[in-house]
């Protein structure tokens, strides 16, 4: 599924809403969309993956770059919403923290996941 970026100005910078298949496939046309975004350095640009059906690896190295690409432009990144596909990828190889956004899951999902963000507690003593 080609890449879809759904994007609207907000105080400061913008919020773009991802939809598509974010793999190997069509990694050149997400970077394209990005660029094509012209991010002014020092604005905010939110993220919203809520409708990323698919993710592989090559997804994931373009969600480091677009990090890396913020980090280095200035620009304050906020990734929202992160779709299973999304919150699977990163709890199989361990970049919840790399990203440090807030992940959200319900009860339901909580035990699908690694990560616990306050979805369980551990007794006192125990890791």
């Amino acid at each position: 599924m080609e890449p879809i970026i759904r994007q609207k100005e907000i105080p400061g910078g913008k919020l773009t809403a991802w939809e598509g298949y974010l793999t190997i496939q069509y990694v050149s046309m997400w970077r394209d969309k990005l660029i094509g975004l012209n991010l002014s350095p020092g604005s905010k640009y939110s993220i919203d993956l809520s409708r990323i059906q698919r993710i592989d690896t090559a997804g994931i190295q373009f969600l480091i770059f677009t990090k890396m690409f913020c980090d280095e432009k200035h620009i304050h990144l906020t990734i929202l919403n992160h779709s299973i596909a999304v919150l699977k990828m990163y709890d199989v190889l361990g970049l919840v923290s790399f990203f440090g956004d807030k992940i959200k899951v319900s009860k339901e999902q909580a035990g699908e996941f690694e990560f616990a963000y306050g979805t369980r507690k551990e007794p006192n003593g125990s890791f």
